[in-house]
């Protein structure tokens, strides 16, 4: 689309526009978010609320000398187009295209790379850290939303900040409230701080006293002590103040000219400075405005809304609850993409959201768990990343029992790297008396859950993006129903693809290819995936003498399944291929599959046998 503004100007350019022009610029900004992300999926809602934020920041600062690094990033679309990637903008998500995070590879304007919450400050002040060993004058922004507020990384990297640093944080407010100064005379004394009238006035003085020979730097120190202890007694501290930051707000985040004020005065600070806005999620876009929850994460246009397994998972454990008064839920911070919010509301006094903050989520289920109850903890397979220490100190070394409910397993296609699901079997297989399921059906993760959550032992239960397999025929039918393992028909195929999940698909597809050319292939699914010695004399039966095996994984090689199983079988003298990702850090391509970009395709199998493609 053609816009007077947006595009059309360079990002050093946006300084000259006055506030008439920048308000039209945000509409037309809001445009083209609107337009990119309904078509191409993304994050909608936090974009939306963070346009005038964005522009400020470009206005006072000069990126990329400056460097803003957003939480999560997520909400870091506005940035890209005031930057250098407007006219790749359509691109977004798509493979080969933008990412829809912040990422040092694509563009000197990211510095660091995101993904994951409550990372920013802890990386942010490293880059001031580095500036002032290095003898730079360069400023580091790092922007966060409450959300991010709740992850203990943003706690510990404040407990780390120090006077003498280019450092600034800004607390977007735009869900919960955690202001700790509220009423009228907070918000008089927030229209003092952020008027133009109050900084001119406050650097005349210090302009003033500093200029006195000898005993003008002490009189500048003197008078902000005696300040500081008389806005004290009146208005009292607050927890930022007391850990040593230069405060300012809370103040509108929309409203660009005072932005732009409290920027400038957070440039003059000697201390790390933070500045608390408050802004609406899906500001401009009313659906989104009404309900911003159901706009954070927008589908592609076109995608068809089916049960997806994260739904099935919450109504079969509200089913179970029922009937046992001990299960409990804990999410962090992801109710709705874990399917918890019909057991939040059948069960609220045995549902948990603890925020962004998975290692304690671990160890709260490990306690809860060692005190008797029997906790389910839904995470995003990526997410599940940041618990590995508690999983192994807080749970495994004490043999607790609790369940782990693995969502989105599998590649991330949309968000990347940052969020691919390929790490979590090899985390679960790392655990001894750990058990993996991998249901490929709604039946199963039916079958499946009852035994999880009745468990001795740390059980995962992983299943992926979306809903079932989508083609009823695709539902592979028990070859052994003790050991939950599912096959195609044809027994004495001597061509043998083990996998589980998703990938089973890729799979199957192999297999119709080749049956197409008059070969014969046996597709094997297992859906619990850590074998004992029972599992394998049951799936060695089922592979005939000389037959060629290839194990098909959607996770990491190092570690995996496939490894595991290609040595227990080579002790048996059955030769085992793998294919499983080398490199997780490989983005993908506009002109293939994200399956072939990673080497786990149908083509790849095939490959595997030497079968001609």
């Amino acid at each position: 689309m053609d816009y007077r503004y947006l595009g059309q100007i360079s990002c050093e350019a946006l300084r000259s526009l006055d506030h008439a022009q920048c308000k039209e610029l945000c509409a037309e900004i809001r445009q083209e978010m609107i337009r990119t992300v309904t078509n191409n999926g993304g994050h909608l809602a936090s974009n939306l609320g963070i346009v005038e934020l964005t522009l400020a920041l470009h206005r006072v600062f000069h990126s990329p000398k400056d460097r803003f690094i957003f939480d999560v990033s997520h909400q870091c679309y506005v940035h890209k187009l005031l930057t250098d990637r407007h006219q790749a903008f359509e691109t977004l998500r798509k493979p080969g295209g933008l990412s829809g995070f912040q990422k040092r590879s694509e563009s000197e304007h990211d510095p660091f790379g995101g993904g994951h919450a409550s990372t920013s400050l802890s990386a942010a002040l490293g880059f001031a850290e580095a500036d002032r060993i290095l003898g730079r004058d360069s400023f580091t922004v790092a922007i966060a939303g409450d959300g991010a507020f709740t992850g203990g990384m943003i706690h510990e990297a404040m407990n780390n900040c120090r006077d003498g640093l280019r450092l600034i944080f800004i607390l977007n407010e735009n869900e919960m409230s955690i202001s700790p100064n509220i009423g009228g005379f907070a918000r008089y004394i927030a229209n003092v701080r952020s008027n133009e009238g109050y900084f001119g006035t406050k650097r005349k003085v210090r302009k003033a006293l500093s200029a006195i020979p000898g005993i003008g730097k002490g009189m500048v120190r003197f008078v902000s002590r005696q300040k500081s202890r008389l806005k004290n007694l009146l208005y009292s501290t607050n927890y930022f103040e007391n850990l040593g930051f230069y405060y300012l707000g809370p103040v509108d985040g929309h409203d660009i000219a005072r932005l732009e004020r409290l920027l400038s005065e957070a440039k003059e600070s000697d201390r790390p400075t933070i500045l608390h806005i408050k802004t609406q999620k899906g500001r401009g876009f009313f659906p989104a405005e009404t309900d911003p929850g159901a706009f954070h994460g927008v589908a592609a246009e076109g995608s068809k809304k089916l049960i997806s397994f994260s739904e099935h998972f919450g109504q079969t454990l509200c089913e179970l609850a029922e009937q046992d008064a001990s299960l409990c839920a804990i999410t962090a911070a992801m109710a709705d993409g874990t399917g918890l919010v019909p057991f939040s509301k059948a069960h609220p006094d045995r549902f948990f959201d603890v925020g962004i903050a998975e290692e304690h989520a671990m160890t709260y289920a490990a306690g809860l768990s060692a005190a008797g109850a029997h906790p389910v903890f839904a995470v995003y397979s990526t997410f599940l990343q940041r618990c590995y220490d508690q999983l192994i100190h807080d749970v495994a070394l004490q043999k607790l029992p609790i369940t782990v409910a693995v969502d989105r397993a599998g590649l991330a296609v949309g968000d990347g790297p940052t969020h691919h699901g390929i790490f979590d079997v090899s985390m679960a297989l790392s655990l001894n008396g750990s058990q993996i399921w991998a249901p490929l059906s709604f039946a199963a993760l039916d079958e499946i859950l009852p035994v999880a959550v009745t468990s001795a032992d740390c059980d995962f239960v992983r299943y992926r993006s979306g809903t079932e397999l989508s083609d009823a025929d695709l539902r592979l039918p028990y070859i052994s129903k003790e050991h939950m393992i599912r096959g195609t028909d044809d027994a004495e195929a001597a061509l043998i693809v083990l996998t589980y999940g998703q990938i089973t698909e890729e799979a199957l597809s192999a297999r119709k290819i080749a049956a197409d050319k008059g070969i014969h292939l046996r597709v094997i699914a297992l859906e619990k995936l850590r074998p004992d010695a029972m599992m394998m004399q049951t799936l060695i039966s089922l592979i005939p003498p000389r037959a060629k095996v290839v194990f098909l994984e959607e996770g990491v090689r190092n570690g995996g399944a496939g490894m595991q199983y290609a040595s227990l079988l080579a002790e048996h003298g059955i030769r085992c291929k793998v294919l499983a990702i080398s490199d997780p850090t490989v983005a993908f391509r506009a002109d293939e599959s994200p399956y072939k970009t990673m080497g786990i395709s149908s083509d790849n199998v095939l490959q595997a046998f030497e079968i001609e493609i």
